[in-house]
Parts: C-alpha cells; structure tokens; sequence
C-alpha cells in the first residue's frame, strides 16, 4: 500500500521567542532545580522566553537570562498552551512573540543574543 500524503507530511517546526521586561509584583510561578525549594536553587527571572516544538504538537518553553543563565524550562501539550501559559504567568511583562529566523541553527544561542542585544541597546547596564 502507498504512503498517505499525511505519512509523507514532515512534522512543522516552530520556535518563537519572546522578550520578558520587568516583572510587577510577585512572580507567578517560581521555577527551582529541585524540590522542597531553597533559597539559593530558586532560579533567576528570565530576560527571554523561547518557545520549541519540533512536531507541530507539543512544545517546550525555556527561560534565559540575557547573559545565558537558565531560568527553567516547561512541557505543553500543544503550542497554544505553551503560549497561553507564558503569557498568564509574565502578563503585561512578555513582550509580543517573534519568530526565530529559519537560517538560526542553534535557536537557545540566538535568544540568549538576541535579549542580550536588545536589553543592552536599551541601557539596562548587562555589559
């Protein structure tokens, strides 16, 4: 029997990143290397968001610092929700979703950059 046109599909790969400004108030979710929590495993608060699905279904989310310290990671079920899900947890403080451009081999570097440059142009002092 022939391959079905969905069986010769190739699974759509989506990164998209996003800017993460100042934070108001309390920090919706505290993300931590290990549980129970301790003061010095409590991650920092991320400058950059960027958000991977390699199938089109599920999707990663990994947080940085603009000087490429990990700032936590989360599975979604679908890229939906992992937008859905940033968004309730840094409201106001996300800034708009962009797309990583398709010529990025390592799309982590690039967001760690990317912050790195546009919160240094803005001078926040991360030189």
């Amino acid at each position: 029997m022939a391959p079905t046109d969905d069986a010769m599909t190739i699974p759509s790969r989506t990164r998209l990143i996003a800017l993460v400004g100042p934070l108001s108030g309390e920090r919706h979710v505290v993300h931590t290397l290990n549980h129970p929590i301790e003061p010095e495993k409590i991650l920092p608060p991320p400058d950059v968001v960027l958000l991977v699905s390699d199938d089109g279904k599920s999707a990663m989310v990994f947080r940085y610092t603009a000087h490429g310290d990990f700032a936590g990671d989360t599975l979604h079920p679908s890229i939906d929700d992992a937008q859905q899900e940033t968004e309730a947890e840094y409201l106001e403080a996300l800034l708009p979703w962009d797309a990583v451009p398709e010529d990025v081999g390592d799309a982590h570097a690039f967001a760690v950059r990317y912050a790195h440059e546009r919160l240094n142009d803005r001078g926040d002092g991360y030189d």
